[in-house]
């Protein structure tokens, strides 16, 4: 049955609707958006964000190997080694870290994982650079930088995590490179700075480029928003919310459209308030949409509880349409419903001091597509009538 049922209408997409227009407006340099909208979209850009991980993550491991060729030129006499630290070593610990990748549920661990995993991999070669006695090493550890434009700029890592790499990196840099002995104090130093200052315009492109993906992300997500917003203004009622006819006919559609394939089992709920026109003439037409509003609401609710969807038939009239439930829970449903309007206890004082506003009801129920919808509503209008000239306030079944 709630495999059938859409999502009634959700005040909540508005609230964030209206986060999202305030985000846009605002601009403002700030990246981390308030923490429900940062909570959508962590869990909406997940998935996408590791298809793209485990993309670069392949292609980049492919491109770290092919740096075996500027081992073999630069580091020839401890060649061995760090073809072992690549290949036997590195290569095993991203292929590792890409299937953990796909088990990870949080953003945050799997932005975690692809910094470790870039960082560690640049670790290994300036640690065997240490050992070398070949000339070439000041050329060779330049290859740190590819490594940093590759955890900022093709990994696009959020700001706050390319920071911690990079971070790392210039440690693992500055240290291996004094340790290794092969700069002077002037050399050492002025390769610091061309370091430092790489990171530092790597943070700033890291910064706009998730700048730039957040605000891609805001601006998608208001056009779906805005379009799910249009499709449930045309699906909805606009007095009672309540789903209204055209929508009727489109789900009704839907479900007899599966029951040829599917024998399914619908139940039809037609209900009226009782002697409406005599409040509305009584009371007014503005008091008698009060009326007719907060009925509806409570309808509303009754049935969403139940797995079943409320529409807005005609005038007083509603139509409650269950799928896949049995004749029991539809009579238990009806019986709900008549009780809950009986428990808003809205006056009826044109009818007696004591009298309160009711609904009768009229149910049918039958297996589509062996029974056709309109014969299943009509049943269903036999029965509120049966109802109505028994007394009304009860339920009749065809």
């Amino acid at each position: 049955m709630l495999a059938l049922v859409p999502d009634s209408p959700r005040p909540q997409n508005l609230e964030v609707l209206k986060a999202v227009e305030r985000r846009i407006t605002s601009g403002g340099m700030r990246l981390r958006f308030d923490d429900e909208l940062e909570r959508r979209y962590d869990m909406d850009t997940r998935k996408r964000r590791l298809r793209f991980l485990t993309a670069v993550g392949i292609g980049g491991a492919c491109v770290y190997n092919l740096f075996l060729i500027s081992d073999w030129l630069a580091l020839n006499d401890l060649f061995t080694y760090v073809a072992l630290g690549r290949v036997g070593l590195i290569t095993p610990m991203i292929v590792l870290m890409l299937l953990i990748s796909q088990r990870l549920t949080a953003r945050w661990a799997l932005e975690t994982v692809s910094a470790t995993g870039t960082v560690l991999a640049s670790l290994m070669p300036l640690l065997v650079m240490i050992h070398s006695a070949s000339p070439y090493r000041l050329h060779y550890q330049l290859g740190m930088s590819l490594l940093m434009v590759y955890c900022t700029v093709i990994q696009q890592l959020p700001v706050r995590y390319a920071a911690a790499a990079l971070g790392c990196m210039l440690v693992i840099q500055l240290v291996t490179t004094w340790v290794a002995g092969f700069m002077d104090t002037v050399i050492w130093q002025a390769n610091a700075i061309f370091y430092v200052s790489t990171a530092v315009l790597l943070l700033m492109a890291s910064y706009f480029l998730e700048r730039g993906s957040r605000l891609s992300y805001l601006f998608a997500l208001r056009g779906r928003l805005l379009q799910e917003q249009l499709t449930e203004m045309a699906r909805t009622d606009p007095l009672t919310q309540l789903f209204n006819r055209r929508y009727q006919g489109e789900f009704i559609a839907s479900v007899w459209e599966r029951a040829l394939h599917t024998p399914t089992r619908v139940a039809v709920i037609l209900l009226d308030i009782d002697h409406f026109k005599t409040y509305n003439d009584s009371y007014g037409h503005m008091q008698g949409d009060t009326c007719l509003k907060l009925l509806s609401r409570t309808i509303h609710q009754t049935a969403q509880a139940a797995g079943a969807l409320a529409f807005r038939f005609g005038g007083e009239e509603m139509l409650i349409l269950m799928v896949d439930a049995d004749v029991n829970q539809a009579r238990n449903l009806a019986e709900a419903l008549r009780a809950a309007v009986h428990e808003l206890n809205v006056p009826h004082p044109v009818l007696g001091n004591q009298a309160r506003v009711s609904i009768s009801l009229g149910l049918a129920e039958g297996v589509a597509p062996s029974v056709s919808a309109g014969a299943l509503i009509g049943s269903a209008d036999t029965a509120l009538y049966e109802a109505k000239r028994a007394g009304r306030n009860c339920l009749r079944c065809a």
